[in-house]
């Protein structure tokens, strides 16, 4: 098992930058972390990169811009059950399967995210072997923003790498483990709101995605893995 990890040592002393790949991945791999870290009165940024419209391509109800506005809702009420109400979710709104991978965008995003990124000790993202690309992409996004910034420990969150085959040689040395135990009402509600993932309200689009309800418990209530970059 691996050892049990401390707030500071995963967040360092300043402020806390989240990535989310897609609406719904701060919750289901870091959304106890998210709640602690707002109980002790850290300063949260959680940043959603892309609009999580791939899940329901051939909806008619819910073509992409009415999905992307859902989706959105669905974060920003998220979040808040994690935070206490004490954050707002930056969003990106990079098109789903489309997060950014070049330097350029990289370095456009540094200067959009300038103002949160001034006092942060903490870059959290979702591991670089899940085998998604966006998640990998959000990654390597992640170890950009934080290059040559002194003190600021980056981790990343697997969450698909948990279930399914984890992308080969991605690293895992250092991995540490955060209790859900005294978190899990918040992180639960907060997956829970994400509802065009986890229930059938999206009910045109027979290859749509719904979680499976036995998947959603996994995540919410086994302990989030943070693995240093």
């Amino acid at each position: 098992m691996a050892p049990e990890a401390t707030l500071p040592e995963l967040a360092g002393s300043g402020e806390i930058l989240v990535l989310a790949p897609h609406p719904d991945d701060e919750s289901l791999a870091m959304g106890a972390a998210l709640c602690k870290a707002s109980d002790a009165g850290r300063r949260v940024h959680v940043v959603v990169v892309t609009d999580g419209t791939r899940s329901h391509p051939n909806s008619i109800s819910h073509p992409s811009r009415v999905l992307s506005a859902l989706r959105r809702d669905e974060v920003r009420a998220a979040v808040s059950i994690l935070t206490r109400g004490r954050t707002e979710p930056i969003w990106l709104g990079y098109p789903d399967m489309a997060a950014p991978e070049s330097e350029d965008e990289f370095c456009e995003i540094a200067r959009r995210l300038e103002p949160q990124l001034e006092n942060v000790s903490a870059i959290w993202t979702t591991w670089d072997g899940d085998p998604h690309p966006d998640h990998q992409r959000v990654w390597r996004l992640a170890r950009y923003l934080a290059t040559g910034k002194e003190g600021v420990h980056m981790f990343g969150c697997p969450l698909w790498g948990r279930v399914q085959e984890p992308v080969p040689h991605a690293g895992s040395d250092g991995l540490r483990r955060l209790q859900v135990k005294g978190y899990h009402t918040r992180k639960s509600q907060a997956v829970a709101a994400h509802k065009s993932q986890m229930t059938k309200l999206i009910g045109d689009d027979p290859e749509g995605f719904t979680m499976p309800p036995e998947l959603a418990a996994y995540f919410v209530s086994s302990d989030e893995l943070f693995i240093p970059a």
